[in-house]
């Protein structure tokens, strides 16, 4: 008969150091319960550090790079490519290169003249390295230009005049967006609206910006009339579309160059081969703080429905559980443990392990 196994998943884009959590977790675990069979894995959501975790999981080759910033300065960033069956794959982490810790908050009060062209110059030097497939991590970013500078970058034009073209030279491209969050463009829950309810900015501000995505949008659809659904004959509005907010609108002009689109942490489910691992396992998802947020998003949300498919156990690990258990049902999560005083992730996991995997009678 074989070993019990459970299945450590952290979530990459809330501890600092996911890989020594992972270690930890498993120690303790192990310790608790040397008759089961432990493996940890590290996820993301798709945000800051994305590429390094694929990387490390895959054994990629990191090719460092110098692109523009947001506000047109040089910043260093990298390309992560992984070999497979069917070709080369590179992994880019946009938040190297416009990241809202590249620039100072009065700055981000206003993000107006931000860039984003120096995701498009990522995009073309990762082509550039002969790869298929370019998969593309966008979280929060500072800049908030509806991804126009990108387009430009890539030949569009300031005007977009040129989109058509763009969009057919990378036609040939497999582009995947790998997205925080799956807001539309515009709309009370679009990419402006968020920057006030998640960033503080002022009301004022984010109308403005509104404003100017709508308009940028109208642009776009003149040039690139959106094909019409086949059920109900209205157009297929690309602004509309699930994640074109995402990174102040680099979503948006990803969708529009054909992007395929998934959250990170549903994508990595299969890149990293942990949708296979679930079922038959306990799966123990590790996070900084099980909250509102991770309880409907992420590599908690994303992880849980997916076990809850497959019938799989589901338990969280965290420093700080913010929410109830009737929350975490929903996600089939069956319960949800956080830090005691004194105690460290490995020791939770110990505790944790007398529970679910108690010791076989003998």
């Amino acid at each position: 008969m074989a070993a019990p196994r459970v299945v450590v998943v952290v979530d990459g884009a809330g501890l600092g150091s996911p890989w020594q959590v992972a270690d930890q977790v498993a120690a303790g675990w192990s310790r608790r319960a040397p008759h089961v069979v432990v493996e940890a894995h590290v996820s993301h959501d798709g945000g800051a550090g994305f590429a390094e975790v694929v990387g490390n999981a895959l054994g990629g080759t990191v090719h460092p790079v110098v692109v523009p910033g947001p506000l047109g300065e040089d910043v260093p960033a990298a390309v992560t490519v992984v070999d497979g069956p069917a070709g080369a794959t590179a992994y880019l982490d946009t938040a190297q290169v416009c990241g809202r810790h590249l620039v100072g908050p009065e700055r981000l009060a206003d993000p107006s003249g931000m860039s984003s062209a120096g995701v498009g110059r990522l995009l073309h030097l990762a082509r550039g390295l002969g790869v298929g497939r370019v998969v593309v991590g966008v979280g929060p970013l500072a800049c908030h230009d509806g991804g126009s500078g990108l387009l430009a970058e890539l030949g569009a034009g300031a005007d977009l005049a040129a989109l058509a073209d763009v969009r057919r030279e990378w036609a040939g491209t497999h582009l995947v967006l790998a997205t925080t969050t799956e807001s539309p463009l515009l709309g009370f829950h679009g990419a402006s609206a968020m920057l006030t309810e998640e960033e503080g900015v002022a009301p004022e501000v984010t109308q403005r910006l509104e404003t100017a995505m709508g308009g940028l949008a109208d642009r776009v659809n003149a040039l690139l009339p959106p094909r019409r659904d086949l059920l109900t004959g209205l157009p297929r509005r690309p602004e509309r579309e699930p994640g074109a907010g995402a990174g102040g609108g680099v979503g948006y002009a990803l969708r529009l160059l054909g992007a395929r689109t998934d959250t990170g942490a549903r994508l990595l489910l299969d890149e990293l081969g942990l949708r296979e691992r679930l079922p038959g396992s306990l799966l123990v998802l590790v996070t900084r703080s099980y909250d509102a947020t991770t309880v409907h998003e992420g590599v908690v949300a994303d992880t849980a429905r997916a076990a809850l498919e497959t019938a799989t156990p589901t338990v969280v690990l965290a420093e700080e559980v913010l929410v109830g258990r009737r929350e975490g049902m929903a996600l089939g999560v069956s319960g949800s443990y956080e830090l005691r005083e004194g105690e460290d992730l490995s020791a939770l996991a110990a505790r944790v392990a007398r529970t679910w995997t108690p010791r076989p009678l003998t």
